[in-house]
């Protein structure tokens, strides 16, 4: 592998700007090439991000040989298909979540890279942020005491997504989209497994869910989700402990975090290093990589299907239609 690890941009979305964005602020990646469904939208994008190469088919960027991994910012009826072809073509894969729109079919995605000798990983970008470290080693280190909740609110943002996200044949849905994250932090920040959930949505007739409320259980330690793309929620996690509480406001974006004994004690915890949320997974990407290693050892193939599982039973319950 060569000094840079050498992205294939797949999409020209918010996402797809971010990430391209987060690249040029990591040490060892670069975006060599991309490829979008309207080529001159992705010219145009290319010549913005400052892209060498732009492809009108995308078999063309799968089949190139100096590209190293390629990061897919697509729809999410398009996850499947899109991961698989390149794994076909020998590229290590980055999906955006949520990972595909079935279990089946991740389970299909992950046999195959095995097979190939190939990593792939879903994106899960705020596990990685620093904030979220710095909480993870405050409450290993017993600083709020046992815990025994976790509070998240997500105002997830459907700006880009209006043309199908009230489809749940096109992966619509606020579960489905936004429900990844909290499930994964919660795992992460307790190191548990959740082992039960219920919940309930809103939707409109003949319509996906606009929000959800979930309860979970990791363990002894309860949680609460709650997913909004409707109205103004505001983004964060509490975490509840028998000595106190760790607050991080707007998660995805913050530098602190907030903990407040039980005899009232104000204490506030500072992230130094923290860049764009995407850079510090892009780092963890490029070192797995160059280490060769196939799956990441944070967000884990076990990780992703446990996820998809709790959110297939969910749709099933709500629409009847395990998603597959």
């Amino acid at each position: 592998m060569a000094e840079k690890v050498r992205y294939g941009i797949v999409g020209t979305n918010r996402l797809a700007v971010k990430f391209v964005e987060a690249l040029k602020e990591s040490a060892k990646g670069e975006a060599v090439a991309n490829f979008g469904h309207d080529y001159k939208k992705a010219q145009q994008f290319a010549q913005e991000m400052a892209i060498p190469d732009t492809y009108d088919e995308l078999e063309s960027l799968f089949n190139d040989d100096s590209i190293d991994i390629v990061y897919l910012a697509i729809k999410n009826e398009d996850h499947y298909e899109s991961a698989k072809a390149a794994l076909e073509a020998g590229k290590n894969v980055l999906l955006e979540k949520p990972f595909t729109r079935h279990k089946v079919g991740a389970r299909e995605l992950f046999l195959l890279a095995q097979q190939k000798n190939l990593f792939i990983m879903e994106s899960q970008s705020a596990i990685f942020l620093p904030i979220i470290e710095k909480a993870k080693q405050l409450i290993d280190q017993g600083m709020i005491g046992e815990v025994n909740f976790i509070d998240i609110q997500e105002n997830y943002d459907t700006t880009d997504k209006k043309e199908w996200f009230t489809r749940l044949s096109a992966g619509g849905g606020a579960f489905i989209n936004g429900g990844t994250t909290p499930i994964g932090l919660i795992q992460y920040l307790t190191g548990k497994d959740v082992t039960e959930w219920n919940g309930f949505e809103f939707n409109e007739v003949g319509e996906t869910d606009t929000r959800c409320n979930l309860a979970l259980k990791a363990d002894d330690v309860l949680a609460n989700i709650i997913i909004a793309t409707d109205f103004g929620l505001e983004t964060k996690i509490v975490v509840y402990g028998t000595k106190g509480r760790l607050a991080i406001p707007n998660y995805w974006e913050a530098k602190m975090a907030y903990l407040k004994t039980a005899t009232g004690e104000l204490k506030k915890f500072k992230a130094d290093d923290q860049q764009s949320e995407i850079v510090h997974e892009i780092n963890h990407i490029n070192e797995a990589l160059a280490n060769k290693e196939l799956k990441s050892s944070v967000v884990t193939p076990e990780l992703t299907m446990h996820t998809m599982t709790i959110i297939e039973s969910m749709y099933q319950k709500w629409y009847g239609d395990p998603l597959n």
